[in-house]
């Protein structure tokens, strides 16, 4: 096979990347070998090491394991345009951008709160310019992009990202690999000014252990120029040395420890305490306007001098006390983003359409496989999946979660039930890394836009440089629908959606059609496997790449298929009906998801 020849290069800004002798010498000169207590306040932590202008990084996922008295102490201390980068951020660069702190973003996943929808105030400053998105990238490619960093090199060769606009907006290369001749993707290295990673505990000169995943901390704590520690408490470190296995993050990284008990809040801290759904649902829900967003900043930010009396005006004790109780199952979780949310189905349907296409997912999955799996949806079918005809189905998140024994359907690919009695509770280089060496079957995607070969966008609608909504971008979806073996992919049907042209190509499916994928250099015998949306099950033609007909779902027609798509489907002469949900299935689901975050009450 020709491949296409010669370097071409993403045209997003290269942020965060420093020549490796001149970062070397950086270290020699500013990085001190020696012991000595750093505990410092937030006040100076923050007064001290992040400037205006600074390249900052989170650690974390997310809503978990977010350094949030570090934003809110950012935000009182009002500084101003900071560029924020890395994987999936959430809540903390949502409060950022909204506050005006944060001016620039080149993260893999934003603008959106998973299962809780679209983020209302960074999205708005991205629509009306702003903010700024210097470039797209995968989370990943953000996690391997300090990975380089680490390892004090300029770059680290990929698969991701290959063929698509993703890469285009990207400060990416591609250049022919000299030992299979096939196209490779190489990221450049990033060395944030600032990170902040918060963990369960560290001694008083930052050698910090972290429970559960490490999603990319382990990289980051050691691609990022200063490091700030806070820490929910503070141990002796004959504590820590009796456990070194333990420690993630040695002494030398460190710049500022900081003890801030229950420092996370409004997000979860895995073992210690869940999400606070009410603050999270009031944030989400004044911050649809300018005034409202100034007034929580008034009444959470401004008027208060420490994360002390922001813990106080949130409900103190009473409320911390009941999130320990919900993130030990011993109260369930309720959130006000729930109310109106999901599908409500007739009284006289048997199921709603949300559950026909989990029940239809999940018999795709078979028994003694693995499954790259995404929020809602996904889990959904996938838990369904191991609770019917696949009990030996093997589960991956990308924060880092392997191989859980979920009791609830979780919120995030980060929550800490996408660890709960797993096989290993590891990192998302570990889980990406193994995507892209071939151990993952099978990965799960949805989108906001489709086309015939099943090539997706979930970065934005409308031209990308003035957008008409800005969706979160890649998150792992690049990654999952490039690595994985087979991609089944999720979505809601109609002429919007289904594109003979999409506004971005974020996620390839088969690019062009016919073997322009492997041409591309992406592995062989990947690509999408199945389309289930609403109305039936899609799969590809052989040859063209091009979508087909499989079956309809009941009590819908070949006409309704050709109205609600943009392109034209290949329509066999023979088509199924598919299978209803059987009694069994819709009753594990409730049991799954008790909450109705995603198949309702």
């Amino acid at each position: 096979m020709e491949y296409d020849q010669g370097i071409q290069t993403g045209v997003g800004k290269l942020i965060g990347w420093h020549e490796p002798d001149e970062n070397r010498q950086w270290i020699l000169k500013n990085k001190s070998r020696c012991l000595k207590d750093k505990r410092m306040t937030i006040t100076e932590a923050v007064s001290r090491f992040i400037k205006d202008e600074s390249l900052l990084s989170m650690g974390g996922f997310g809503h978990v394991r977010v350094s949030m008295a570090i934003i809110y102490e950012i935000i009182r201390q009002r500084k101003r345009n900071l560029t924020i980068t890395g994987k999936t951020a959430v809540h903390d660069l949502d409060l950022l951008v909204g506050s005006g702190c944060v001016n620039t973003v080149e993260v893999a996943y934003s603008f959106g709160h998973e299962l809780r929808g679209l983020s209302p105030a960074s999205r708005r400053a991205v629509e009306t310019g702003k903010c700024k998105i210097s470039g797209e990238i995968s989370n990943a490619g953000y996690q391997w992009r300090f990975l380089a960093a680490m390892m004090g090199v300029s770059f680290i060769p990929t698969r991701v990202m290959l063929g698509t606009d993703t890469f285009k907006k990207s400060s990416a290369k591609t250049v022919i690999d000299p030992f299979s001749g096939k196209p490779i993707c190489l990221l450049p290295a990033c060395y944030p000014d600032i990170a902040v990673i918060h963990v369960p505990r560290s001694d008083q000169f930052g050698n910090a252990q972290i429970d559960g995943i490490m999603v990319e901390d382990f990289e980051l704590s050691r691609a990022a120029r200063h490091l700030i520690l806070t820490t929910e408490k503070i141990v002796d470190s004959k504590q820590i040395r009796q456990e070194p296995w333990k420690t993630v993050i040695p002494f030398y990284l460190v710049s500022a420890v900081i003890e801030v008990p229950f420092g996370s809040h409004p997000c979860q801290m895995p073992y210690l305490y869940f999400f606070d759904e009410d603050h999270i649902g009031e944030w989400l829900s004044v911050s649809t306007s300018d005034d409202g967003v100034q007034q929580y900043l008034d009444k959470y930010v401004y008027s208060v001098e420490n994360f002390q009396q922001y813990l106080k005006l949130i409900g103190g004790d009473k409320k911390l006390a009941q999130l320990k109780r919900i993130e030990h199952f011993k109260e369930p979780m309720s959130a006000p983003w729930l109310k109106g949310k999901n599908e409500k189905k007739a009284s006289t349907e048997p199921y709603s359409s949300t559950e026909l296409l989990a029940c239809v997912a999940a018999r795709i999955l078979e028994d003694k496989k693995s499954v790259f799996v995404g929020t809602g949806l996904p889990m959904i079918a996938a838990m369904l999946a191991q609770r019917t005809h696949a009990p030996n189905l093997l589960l991956f998140f990308e924060a880092g979660g392997i191989g859980p024994e979920m009791p609830v359907l979780p919120i995030s690919v980060g929550d800490s039930r996408t660890f709960y009695h797993a096989v290993a509770a590891s990192s998302m280089h570990d889980s990406m890394s193994m995507a892209q060496a071939g151990y993952i079957d099978y990965g799960f995607l949805g989108g906001a836009q489709i086309d015939m070969y099943g090539n997706l966008n979930t970065t934005v609608i409308g031209p990308y440089e003035h957008p008409k909504v800005r969706l979160p971008g890649s998150g792992g979806a690049n990654d999952v629908g490039t690595l994985c073996n087979k991609t089944i992919i999720i979505m809601r049907q109609d002429k919007r959606r289904f594109l003979e042209k999409i506004d971005f190509l974020t996620t390839p499916g088969y690019l062009n059609g016919f073997n322009s994928r492997e041409k591309i250099g992406l592995p062989v015998g990947s690509g999408p496997y199945r389309v289930i949306s609403q109305l039936g099950v899609y799969g590809f033609d052989d040859k063209s790449k091009r979508m087909q007909l499989l079956s309809v779902h009941p009590g819908i027609t070949i006409d309704q298929i050709k109205e609600n798509s943009g392109f034209e489907i290949i329509i066999p002469n023979k088509i199924s009906v598919t299978k209803p949900p059987l009694q069994k299935e819709l009753a594990i689901l409730k049991k799954i998801d008790p909450a109705g975050m995603v198949v309702g009450k």
